[in-house]
């Protein structure tokens, strides 16, 4: 019986993995999930002239410290909540352009931007183990588009805008130094999340800000958003801010917001201000009418006084139509007064409760209304009310047995306006003519209105019409 022959078989050989990374030809760092840096390519430390002694086992924030002369800046502190985010998560994080510097071999900073990912590794528990930071030097492209920058700021600064960059995800929130100034913080005072300003937003506000923030996680791309809310300072006083945003999602489809604030306190105490004064000056406008009204009203009472006194019927008669006719104006003054605008006059509900005040609510007279829904400035409402007072006048005084009335006030083609009064009586004959007086003031308040008047006359009534410019010329 042959012996067995042993075969060896010699043992695979493990990968290098640490001459991998070093020999790859992109920039990359790995760090352990303390953010302490376990190595990095080749590529990694000719881009950043470091060398692996100077970083190997350092935290990242300790290996590449703030520049001093950009420290509490908001462009530096996004880095580690993008970390942060990743560990958190467990999921790769695309950051936007930041500017991180980095310390020169001989002393100082070299100014950067760069835009990292960050991609974790997991371990057997399904914990973060180690995290793979990518970045791209886009320090060029970035300078180029200084110029372009610039010339923004001096736009928004010119219109007192606050640029902003917010990431929902993260909370993280880059933004311009007047977006600090705007709720009360020293730069930088606010770090590089968004919390601490949400917290400033007012307590009424902030569930329809949140709200807006939500509604655009699903938004597709490029969408606008706008909306105002109130902020309470850290000096404590209320400011109103209106704010208008674009969704721009990353190429892994994560929401980020670009956008600028404006602060609208002093167009809001303008409107304030206005409406305080136009609602005081209806208020005056309103009492004005009012005392108007109570003064002819004591005019009115002081006629009538006087008329008792009075012998001659002639003398009565003028007595009455004088009363009459302040009793007209009275009525458009008292519905200024209880309408809610003190400026124009419901012509329609004005017009049929005149007329009817004046001949009154018997059966025997049937009285027709056919106007046009408008309203009229005092200065019109008043003239026209004076005339119809003038015609209905005549019809009750001097056309025994009237037993119709029309009164109509419509618009014209040309911007004008009609006003027509029609009488039909069916008593015995009488004077359908306007007396002297009648006609003179009602061509003169035609004339003040800049209209025509116009009668005609027969045996069964009259028929009168003013036209007129719907606006004062």
């Amino acid at each position: 019986m042959s012996s067995a022959t042993i075969v060896q078989v010699p043992m695979q050989a493990v990968p290098d993995f640490a001459a991998i990374l070093h020999g790859m030809p992109q920039p990359y760092l790995v760090l352990d999930a303390g953010l302490v840096i376990v190595d990095a390519s080749d590529a990694y430390l000719a881009l950043t002239s470091r060398t692996r002694d100077d970083i190997v086992g350092r935290g990242i924030l300790e290996a590449f410290p703030e520049n001093p002369d950009a420290m509490g800046t908001v462009e530096q502190g996004p880095l580690e909540v993008s970390l942060r985010h990743v560990l958190a998560t467990r999921k790769a994080h695309e950051m936007a352009a930041i500017q991180y510097d980095i310390p020169r071999p001989g002393g100082g900073f070299q100014q950067k931007f760069w835009t990292p990912v960050h991609t974790p590794v997991l371990g057997p528990d399904g914990e973060v183990k180690y995290i793979i930071q990518s970045p791209m030097d886009v320090t060029d492209s970035v300078l180029a588009a200084r110029e372009a920058d610039a010339r923004l700021r001096v736009a928004h600064h010119a219109a007192d805008l606050a640029s902003w960059e917010y990431e929902p995800e993260t909370d993280s929130w880059r933004r311009s130094s007047a977006v600090d100034r705007l709720f009360g913080f020293e730069p930088g005072q606010g770090g590089p999340v968004a919390a601490p300003f949400f917290a400033h937003m007012h307590p009424d506000d902030l569930t329809k800000v949140n709200q807006v923030v939500q509604s655009v996680m699903d938004s597709p791309d490029q969408t606008v958003m706008n909306f105002d809310f109130r902020i309470l300072r850290t000096s404590g006083d209320v400011r109103y801010v209106a704010s208008r945003g674009e969704v721009l999602r990353t190429s892994d489809g994560r929401v980020r917001i670009i956008g600028v604030m404006m602060d609208m306190t002093a167009d809001r105490e303008r409107e304030a201000a206005l409406a305080a004064s136009v609602e005081q000056k209806d208020l005056l406008l309103v009492e004005l009418n009012h005392r108007v009204k109570n003064t002819l009203q004591l005019v009115v009472s002081t006629l009538r006084l006087q008329a008792r006194r009075l012998l001659f019927p002639i003398t009565i008669e003028a007595f009455e139509a004088a009363i009459s006719r302040v009793v007209a104006i009275i009525s458009v003054h008292e519905r200024l007064y209880r309408s809610e605008n003190a400026l124009l006059v419901d012509m329609a509900a004005h017009l049929r409760k005149l007329s009817l005040d004046i001949l009154g609510r018997s059966e025997d007279v049937q009285v027709l209304f056919d106007i046009d829904p408008m309203e009229l400035p005092t200065e019109r409402a008043i003239p026209v009310s004076v005339v119809v007072n003038e015609l209905l006048t005549v019809a009750v005084a001097r056309n025994a047995g009237v037993s119709r009335v029309a009164i109509s006030f419509k618009e014209m083609a040309g911007g004008k306006l009609e006003l027509e009064v029609e009488t039909t009586r069916s008593g015995p004959s009488a004077d359908s003519s306007l007396t002297e007086l009648a006609r003179k003031i009602v061509t003169t308040m035609a004339a003040q209105l800049g209209g025509d008047f116009d009668v005609e006359t027969s045996d069964t009534g009259f028929k009168a019409a003013l036209v007129f410019p719907a606006k004062e010329s």
